[in-house]
């Protein structure tokens, strides 16, 4: 059966036809329409003419675009097209419906019984912006949710609309049920629960156009019983995840819900479930105060007001299943906060899983990320699962994501897309409930203007954003967080008591540059207690014992301010750094990888900074 195209871009429309049982779209040779999409000269869309002439597409895997209907990403996958549905192809609409089906069938329907597609467009356009209005004023759920019903009923060929909506800060409650005739009573009656049920399991929208021709719906007692023509479905999905159903139906005779009530239901769908999430993120901020055993946690305890839009920005995003960027320099806490923000969320009771994306070599990576199938490469002798599905129902951390390699950048987008995981090796496709958190010290911005990191994925990662301030702009903390550490090291050195510290002590800390943030604070509050053996901390304990070589080339002593001493700024920091490079490494007994665990950065910059510096020969190791 032919197919007919229509190609909407910048440059106009225009129309085509296909006759073919399958057939490609794209800028490759080979494509049956090509369409010119800018930094993309591939494959992009296949359809598939199916049975009585209904189309099926998917997406060709890694487009640098999302390719979109009504109901959602169209994935890799063949999903069913519903008529008349426009996807959305980066910058380009694109229109398909077979010869004599689709729009011909439409028009031989009764349109003055069916009011939306017969309005004149202004009637919908208005409806719309009057919901739009009234649900960004509006506060109480009840009217946001009474607001869309009458929206879907005003818009659309609907007769009736019922609402199953689980309020995303109240999640041990029951879900409130609505209901809302076009006689505008709010009596319940009966829908269809097999399509609400279906909703809800799968998470996607479904349409049956005419209940009497569906070969499913057409079984289903409450259709008969109810006497349902026609009817529309779809989830709600607020803060990431979803939290009700919108239904709507007609039970006139010969009344039918078009792909342009689908549309229209599906954008008022989302914008009753995106108000129920704000009223939910600013319901949360205001409880904060009334709820001190969710707040209270102790990577959230400071005084310093460097740290307040942090603090506040952790409570806010943590019950959500947002992506959130942390960002701060190195040694600043980033993974700290990470385990504070999953703490804090509604997957608290599952795992959190860290993954260094530095630390691991890049022929790893993907292996430990999506897990491998026995035998997909020399050494895998038995099946593994990856981070993502050990981080099911749970948190998967992704720290240092700036250092990962340009490929598995595309992997990971398509994951953080479509929460679905290929192993290496496998054909099988993982499905994981997995919420990521990624931090990194890099400037993504300036990276992704060099083209080392991909501008899609900095968007899909940067859903929320949280910036960790450096030590030097918290100073008042620095007493708390000794305080914290001196506990640690007397829990860890068996002491019997946590040792004090000297005032004079306390005033060197306080100066110091803390280039390596509250990392390097942590290890020489260690140091120093260790080398009081269990006495007042002193100044001179913060430095190596006696019997220890201080560095002869540092006109600076370890640790201290750089704005002393003799010299220009560079100068002072460099001498500041290779002191601190010959400390670590003789801590660390010569151990390069700890070493450089000691001193904040990968090894490989850490063996770098050493040849510079000429601490290590170029060919030592």
């Amino acid at each position: 059966m032919p197919v007919h195209v229509e190609v909407t871009g910048a440059d106009g429309r225009r129309e085509s036809s296909v006759d073919a049982p399958s057939f490609w779209i794209g800028g490759a040779p080979g494509c049956e329409i090509r369409v010119e999409v800018p930094g993309c000269r591939s494959r992009i869309l296949e359809v598939r003419v199916e049975n009585e002439g209904r189309l099926s597409v998917r997406a060709e895997p890694g487009l640098p675009f999302p390719v979109r209907s009504a109901t959602g990403n169209v994935g890799n996958r063949f999903e069913p097209l519903i008529d008349g549905d426009v996807l959305n192809v980066g910058p380009l609409l694109l229109k398909m419906r077979p010869f004599g089906g689709g729009e011909d069938a439409a028009q031989e329907l009764d349109l003055a019984t069916v009011r939306g597609p017969g309005a004149p467009i202004g009637s919908w356009y208005e409806t719309f912006m009057d919901v739009a209005d009234h649900l960004e004023a509006m506060r109480d759920p009840e009217k946001m949710v009474a607001a869309a019903m009458d929206a879907v009923l005003g818009a659309t060929a609907a007769d009736r609309v019922h609402v199953r909506v689980q309020a995303p800060d109240r999640e041990r409650d029951e879900p409130r049920l609505y209901f809302r005739g076009r006689d505008g009573a709010g009596a319940p009656f009966g829908v269809s629960s097999s399509i609400v049920e279906r909703v809800l399991a799968s998470g996607r929208a479904v349409h049956v156009p005419i209940a009497a021709a569906d070969p499913v719906a057409s079984r289903f007692v409450s259709v008969r019983r109810e006497g349902i023509s026609s009817g529309i479905a779809l989830p709600l999905t607020a803060l990431g995840r979803q939290v009700g159903c919108l239904y709507a139906d007609c039970i006139r005779e010969g009344a039918v819900l078009t792909a342009e009530d689908l549309q229209r239901v599906a954008f008022i769908g989302r914008l009753l479930a995106q108000s129920l999430g704000n009223r939910a993120l600013v319901a949360s901020l205001v409880r904060r105060d009334s709820s001190p055993a969710r707040a209270a946690h102790p990577s959230l305890q400071t005084e310093s007001p460097a740290c307040a839009d942090m603090v506040e920005r952790v409570k806010l995003y943590a019950p959500t299943d947002y992506t959130v960027l942390i960002r701060g320099e190195t040694g600043s806490g980033k993974e700290v906060m990470a385990r504070c923000i999953h703490d804090l969320s509604r997957r608290s009771s599952g795992p959190f899983v860290p993954v260094n994306c530095a630390a691991i070599p890049e022929q790893l990576m993907e292996s430990m990320l999506f897990g491998h199938e026995k035998g997909a490469f020399t050494g895998a002798v038995d099946r593994r699962r990856g981070h993502f599905e050990e981080a099911d129902s749970g948190t998967l951390f992704l720290d240092e994501i700036g250092d990962m390699a340009l490929d598995l950048q595309a992997k990971i987008l398509r994951a953080l897309q479509d929460r679905v995981v290929t192993p290496v090796g496998s054909s099988r496709q993982v499905k994981v409930d997995v919420r990521i958190l990624a931090a990194t010290h890099q400037d993504l911005e300036a990276m992704v203007q060099e083209r080392t990191f991909r501008e899609d994925l900095y968007y899909r990662l940067r859903e929320l954003e949280i910036l960790l301030p450096p030590l030097r702009e918290r100073r008042e903390d620095i007493l708390m967080l000794t305080q914290r550490f001196l506990a640690e090291a007397a829990e860890d050195l068996g002491l019997p008591e946590v040792p004090e510290l000297a005032s004079d002590t306390l005033d060197q800390l306080q100066r110091r540059a803390w280039r390596g943030n509250v990392r390097e604070l942590r290890h020489t509050v260690k140091g120093a207690a260790l080398r009081a053996a269990g006495g007042v901390i002193r100044a001179e304990h913060l430095d190596p014992g006696p019997g220890l070589v201080r560095p002869t080339l540092s006109q600076v002593p370890v640790g201290e301010d750089v704005s002393t001493g003799s010299g220009t700024w560079k100068e002072r920091l460099e001498l500041q750094e290779r002191a601190a490079l010959e400390e670590t490494l003789r801590e660390a007994g010569g151990n390069l990888t700890k070493a450089a665990r000691m001193f904040g950065v990968p090894r490989t910059t850490y063996r770098e900074k050493l040849v510079k510096a000429g601490l290590l020969g170029a060919d030592e190791d």
